[in-house]
C-alpha cells in the first residue's frame, strides 16, 4: 500500500536534506550568540556557496557584513528560527507516524489474541456442558 505523505515518512532518505536538518539544527543551538561561517561550504562542497545565496536570498540566513581577506559568515533569521523548529516538528511527526503504525500492528495482534481467548474459551464451555 502506497504512502499518504511521502515527504513526511521519506525526509530521511533525501541525503541532502538530512544533511541540510542537521545544518539547521546546529545553527539553531548556537543562535543567538554564534556566527558561522563554512558550515554549508564543508558539507556541500561544489554547491555551498550558492546554498548561502539561496539561503540568504529566503531569508533562511543572514550573512554579516565581510571585511577584506574574511569568510563569509551568517546567522539565522527570525525566517530562519521558524524553519529550523518546523524541522524539529517535522522529526517528531515522523516519530510519531511510525510509532502510530506500530501501535496499530499490536493493537490488531491483541485483537485476534483477544479472539481466539474467546473462541477457545466458548469452545471450551460448549464441550463442557454436552458431556
Amino acid at each position: 500500500m502506497p504512502e499518504t505523505n511521502k515527504i513526511i515518512t521519506a525526509t530521511n532518505t533525501i541525503t541532502t536534506f538530512r544533511k541540510f536538518k542537521e545544518l539547521m539544527l546546529d545553527l539553531l543551538r548556537g543562535y543567538p550568540e554564534y556566527e558561522y561561517f563554512g558550515k554549508f561550504e564543508s558539507i556541500f562542497t561544489k554547491t555551498g556557496e550558492k546554498v548561502i545565496e539561496i539561503l540568504n536570498n529566503d531569508k533562511i540566513i543572514k550573512l554579516s557584513p565581510v571585511k577584506e581577506g574574511e569568510v563569509k559568515r551568517y546567522r539565522l533569521t527570525p525566517a530562519g528560527i521558524d524553519f529550523a523548529i518546523s524541522i524539529i516538528n517535522l522529526e517528531h511527526s515522523e516519530k510519531i507516524l511510525k510509532y502510530s503504525k506500530e501501535m496499530k500492528k499490536f493493537t490488531i495482534t491483541i485483537i485476534i489474541i483477544g479472539g481466539l481467548t474467546l473462541l477457545i474459551s466458548g469452545l471450551t464451555f460448549y464441550f463442557q456442558f454436552l458431556r
